[in-house]
């Protein structure tokens, strides 16, 4: 178990070996939750909008329909996608790590 102060502006010092086993690194954006009579800090992965949204637009306007959709209904290939979307962020995670 790691203790840790609080400052007078409320501020707290996350000990280095927390920090290291989670990756954690400055300017990181956490997510805080209370949870029963604490406080859980959670690592966040924020994404600039309009930046993914310009991404994907591009990403459908260079893309033809695959042999592979051809029959498929829009739900199953969306499914799909979702699936590779979160595939590529879990390795992504890992890579970080």
């Amino acid at each position: 178990m790691s203790l840790v102060t609080v400052k007078p502006r409320f501020q707290v010092t996350i000990p280095v070996k927390l920090r290291k086993r989670i990756n954690l690194r400055e300017g990181d954006i956490m997510e805080a939750t209370v949870v029963g009579d604490g406080i859980l800090f959670r690592p966040m992965d924020v994404v600039d909008r309009h930046k993914a949204a310009d991404r994907i637009a591009a990403g459908f306007s260079a893309a033809a329909q695959s042999s592979e959709d051809v029959g498929r209904t829009e739900e199953e290939i969306m499914a799909d996608t979702i699936a590779d979307i979160a595939d590529s962020r879990r390795e992504r995670r890992n890579r970080k790590a």
